[in-house]
């Protein structure tokens, strides 16, 4: 069942319990009629298993491609939803770190959207999340309801947030991930269009073009600096579970940052080089004039310095 005629379900309900707790006969037809239906819609609601509902979003156009609430021109639906679906894929396989710069998106089928209706009162398109059944990669959740959470995050902040706001988003987006964001981004503006994404009851809506010209020059790659830098001093604390490390350079300055998930065994840096004199590379990734994020990418980055113990 769609979440969305669940939720008709239970507000139904509830109308329907106060209409008969208010009724001034209660052993009237037309309270009865009113029992039998809310003794159905509670058979109803209790059949189903909140967490096996469907999710939907929703995404509506404005300007050139769209004619009111009539009609929008196919070529750009086509290549909006498609934008929009590999954006979608990117940002969930930036989340599972499987994404990478170049090949395939990785596990695309597994968060795909379906159109299941055009949306009420603008034109634009319902779009059903995957089933909860279908929600699993590798034994883990397939978190498409986040990834779509963290899109309208993403696209708020890039409209009214700080750099700081976006930086720790983007943290956890793969360039590339931000790249399918903005390729979304440009096809609007190319095509002189607008859009609102709602989801969750959070509604993200571009108004004007000024907006959108704000999204597509804060998200570029051009905003986005990765670059290596090089530090002594030691390791003075690694938590494995969350991949998460400080480290205090020979300058007494802490560093915190992560480590990246294709290091196998994070609790080795404890063993082998914490609070011991070390050498280190870590990638750092700054967004505009937010604070630089650092990774560490491999364990053979770690160099022991010589005259260590």
């Amino acid at each position: 069942m769609q979440e969305l005629t669940y939720k008709h379900l239970l507000a139904e309900k509830a109308s329907l319990e106060a209409m008969i707790a208010n009724a001034k006969n209660p052993n009237s037809l037309s309270t009865a009629s009113l029992s039998a239906r809310l003794k159905k819609i509670s058979s109803m609601i209790d059949d189903v298993a909140p967490v096996e509902l469907i999710k939907k979003a929703i995404i509506t156009f404005r300007g050139k491609p769209v004619h009111g609430s009539q009609s929008i021109s196919a070529d750009f639906s086509a290549s909006a939803l498609d934008r929009l679906a590999n954006a979608v894929a990117s940002i969930a396989a930036s989340s599972n770190n499987t994404l990478t710069y170049h090949g395939a998106i990785p596990n695309k089928a597994k968060h795909s959207l379906q159109i299941t209706g055009t949306a009420v009162g603008s034109f634009g398109f319902e779009l059903s999340l995957p089933k909860s059944e279908d929600d699993l990669i590798d034994g883990q959740k397939n978190d498409t309801e986040h990834t779509l959470s963290q899109l309208q995050s993403l696209l708020q902040y890039g409209m009214t947030g700080t750099d700081e706001q976006i930086s720790d988003l983007i943290e956890i987006i793969h360039p590339r991930a931000m790249a399918k964001v903005n390729d979304f981004l440009m096809l609007m503006q190319n095509q002189e269009a607008l859009f609102a994404l709602q989801f969750n009851d959070v509604i993200t809506r571009v108004n004007d073009t000024k907006q959108l010209s704000t999204l597509i020059e804060r998200f570029s790659q051009n905003n986005i600096r990765q670059y290596n830098e090089t530090y002594t001093g030691r390791f003075i604390g690694v938590l494995p579970k969350t991949r998460t490390f400080e480290f205090q350079n020979d300058d007494k300055h802490i560093i915190k940052g992560k480590i990246n998930s294709q290091v196998p065994n994070p609790e080795y840096i404890n063993q082998a080089y914490l609070n011991k004199p070390t050498t280190v590379n870590f990638q750092v990734m700054q967004f505009g004039n937010a604070k630089p994020k650092y990774e560490l990418m491999d364990i053979s980055a770690i160099h022991q310095n010589p005259d260590s113990p």
